[in-house]
């Protein structure tokens, strides 16, 4: 059984522990959850739109005009967003274990700038 030990007592329980490194890592971790939380919020976007052009698109997202320049902008479809974030959100999947299973080796060597 794993014991869940807290911020103090890893201090003193991880081999040569880096101070820096450790930060490091636990701003690396933060960032890397709110990365999370950005693309579930995009996910619960995507889900709540609708799209009134799907059914002659065919899925893609709406293109218009603005002004006589010519400037062209679009809007991703429903589809196209909620393809996005998944995607996004298996790639950090990805990063998240792979920074959990070298957790040790970071925070016990000195991070390149």
């Amino acid at each position: 059984m794993a014991l869940n030990l807290g911020p103090r007592d890893r201090l003193t329980t991880l081999p040569k522990v880096n101070r820096r490194a450790l930060r490091k890592y636990g701003e690396f971790w933060r960032a890397l959850q709110l990365v999370g939380d950005a693309l579930a919020e995009a996910e619960k976007v995507a889900a709540k739109s609708t799209d009134g052009t799907r059914s002659k698109r065919g899925g893609k997202g709406v293109s218009a005009k603005a002004g006589g320049e010519g400037q062209h902008w679009s809007v991703a479809s429903p589809d196209e967003i909620s393809a996005s974030a998944k995607k996004a959100h298996g790639s950090l999947k990805v990063m998240a274990s792979s920074a959990k299973r070298w957790e040790a080796e970071l925070v016990s060597r000195e991070w390149r700038k």
